[in-house]
């Protein structure tokens, strides 16, 4: 018999633990498997219930933040930091560098990187001010923006990581949504690189998208 349509995400939690109770012979991990060949279907209502939104896959920059902490000089004008051997070959001279003071994140900083010295176990990094700071502090969080390129990607927020694998939803016409299993690359603070299961232009479900894995596990 088919499942009924469920309109909240409580109601969904409710089904769930219900079905898992009259399993029996069936194991959680039966109720929890996708059919990639089936799909689900969102009522207009639910959909703005949930603000649904989804996102189209696209090649664009994505960005990777390489986060450390520093001490500035004297002159308020240059902070140096170290970065960790695994992440040092992503920092270069001329990258774009955010910089503020732990008790005051509310003021954030446009800096450089001026200056990368490659040690044996990790690399020193000083990063120059625009102007000066102005808080009477010595310790800042720096944040270097990497750029990792212009690649086919998808927001982080459409993957879903369930079993082992990374799946995401793709929009159908009629409401139809359909999960998705795709191999990734690099992850940026927004986006990540998609090497394989979409194509540029399909649309993917951001916001609401663990509504739709709900129901598309409990539909089949």
């Amino acid at each position: 018999m088919r499942a009924p349509t469920v309109n909240h995400p409580a109601a969904i939690a409710l089904l769930v633990f219900a079905a898992l109770g009259h399993a029996g012979a069936q194991s959680v991990r039966d109720h929890t498997r996708l059919t990639p060949n089936r799909s689900t279907t969102v009522t207009e209502a639910q959909a703005t219930e949930l603000t649904l939104t989804v996102t189209a896959a696209a090649v664009q920059p994505i960005f990777i933040w390489v986060r450390t902490a520093g001490v500035i000089d004297p002159s308020k004008k240059v902070i140096t930091a170290s970065v960790p051997a695994g992440e040092s070959a992503l920092v270069k001279v001329g990258q774009r560098v955010r910089a503020f003071s732990p008790d005051s994140r509310s003021r954030m900083y446009q800096a450089t990187v001026s200056r990368v010295e490659p040690r044996q176990d990790r690399t020193v990094v000083a990063a120059t001010l625009n102007g000066e700071a102005l808080e009477p502090r010595t310790r800042y969080v720096l944040e270097i923006v990497v750029e990792g390129g212009d690649l086919l990607s998808v927001p982080n927020e459409a993957i879903i990581e369930t079993e082992g694998r990374q799946v995401v939803y793709v929009q159908q016409p009629g409401g139809h949504y359909v999960p998705r299993d795709i191999k990734t690359g690099i992850r940026g603070e927004l986006f990540t690189e998609v090497l394989e299961g979409v194509d540029a232009g399909e649309q993917v479900v951001t916001i609401g998208s663990f509504f739709i894995d709900a129901e598309h596990k409990l539909k089949n």
